[in-house]
């Protein structure tokens, strides 16, 4: 069976009665999506979480398709994974999310890659501390429609739930805290076992690219993906933690052209050490370089092309799909307006991603190849919501 088989029979179940069905917002380019998940395994790496076993990961590739017909939806999140999510929803207030539904992605399961105008940019993605990759799949679609290759990792036994080909869902295995030091310590092993994760991913798609195929159960790979995949130009991207492994990968790993940071603080070598790469910094609104010591750190160090912009109207569940998600709950009376205004902020969600993704498209548009002068874009993108930090 292969991993189109496996995945789509995992469809999302039929809206109960009164339930409240989520969508995600119709992509913006004019690209078809296709997407393939793939279980990538690290024989080399015994797992920092789990040491008895090599380190396992779930990544997915999003990608511009050429024919979708007959290519099944890819869930957005699959129903274990939305039970689970559900539960965690807690946080911004959720009495009860019982009726919610989930509906599917753009991404289309196995479809053949659209190669008539050649190799595309590959755009890494790293999702927050705990967060599976799923919920940032608005922004990986998006990139996609757009002409870009997707890669979205899941860091598995850190992320809240990584679900594998066969229905096994493993939970995060760090426990709660808000002791200082013990942030400090699992802040640092994250980044780095996630810096490590990132450079083996990079060194799979140069397995595709050279005609192998890199997943684990050997499940076929969609047509055409490996003449698609352009690994001369590659970005990177990430939300919170995430952000902080984009730096941190680029730093490590002259691979990465170009990187940018979703409301992270940074880990790393890469504060004191500084960037000569192009760097993205995003943030929500009264957050910057004044109040995170990293990011004031890291601006006095890089010597490399740097942009920073701050959201206003965000928090910082405001750049993933939490958002997405939280809006029709708050409207069906689920969730108090007030606690999810507090961790996603008070600008629409759909209006806030529309934002960060027309700054993310024009940075990478910009570092990798597409265009060449990063100093021209904040006069190309004047969005009111979004402010040049100087």
């Amino acid at each position: 069976m292969t991993t189109v088989d496996v995945v789509a029979h995992a469809e999302p179940e039929l809206p109960q009665q009164d339930s409240v069905v989520v969508s995600l917002p119709e992509p913006s380019g004019s690209e078809a999506i296709g997407v393939v998940d793939l279980r990538l395994v690290d024989t080399s790496r015994p797992d920092p979480y789990k040491p008895t076993v090599p380190r396992e990961l779930m990544v997915s590739v999003w990608y511009p398709a050429a024919d979708v017909t007959g290519a099944p939806a890819r869930p957005w999140l699959s129903p274990g994974l939305t039970r689970i999510y559900a539960e965690s929803l807690a946080q911004i207030g959720a009495a009860s999310t019982e009726r919610l539904t989930v509906a599917p992605s753009h991404g289309h399961l196995g479809a053949p890659a659209e190669t008539s105008r050649g190799p595309r940019p590959v755009v890494v993605f790293s999702p927050g501390l705990g967060m599976p990759r799923e919920l940032s799949t608005a922004h990986a679609e998006d990139l996609a429609s757009h002409g870009f290759v997707v890669v979205t990792l899941s860091h598995t036994y850190e992320s809240l739930a990584t679900e594998f080909p066969d229905g096994r869902i493993e939970r995060s295995v760090l426990p709660p805290t808000t002791d200082p030091g013990e942030v400090e310590a699992q802040g640092t092993k994250a980044t780095a076992t996630r810096v490590a994760d990132t450079r083996f991913v990079l060194d799979r798609l140069a397995d595709i690219t050279a005609g192998n195929n890199p997943d684990a159960d050997q499940h076929p790979l969609p047509a055409n993906l490996a003449r698609v995949l352009d690994v001369s130009k590659v970005g990177m991207f990430g939300h919170s933690l995430g952000g902080a492994t984009a730096a941190q990968a680029m730093h490590d790993d002259r691979r990465i052209a170009a990187a940018a940071n979703l409301d992270g603080r940074l880990w790393g070598s890469v504060v004191t050490d500084g960037l000569d790469r192009p760097f993205l910094l995003i943030s929500r609104e009264g957050r910057n370089r004044d109040n995170v010591a990293s990011w004031n750190q890291l601006w006095a160090t890089s010597h490399g092309p740097k942009l920073n912009f701050q959201l206003n109207g965000a928090q910082h569940l405001s750049f993933c799909d939490t958002p997405l998600i939280a809006a029709p709950l708050v409207a069906a009376g689920l969730v108090p307006a007030a606690a999810a205004s507090r961790t996603v902020g008070t600008i629409d969600p759909h209006k806030s991603l529309d934002v960060q993704l027309d700054y993310l498209r024009g940075f990478f548009d910009t570092t990798l190849g597409r265009y060449d002068d990063l100093a021209q874009l904040p006069a190309t993108l004047l969005n009111p919501e979004m402010v040049l930090v100087p």
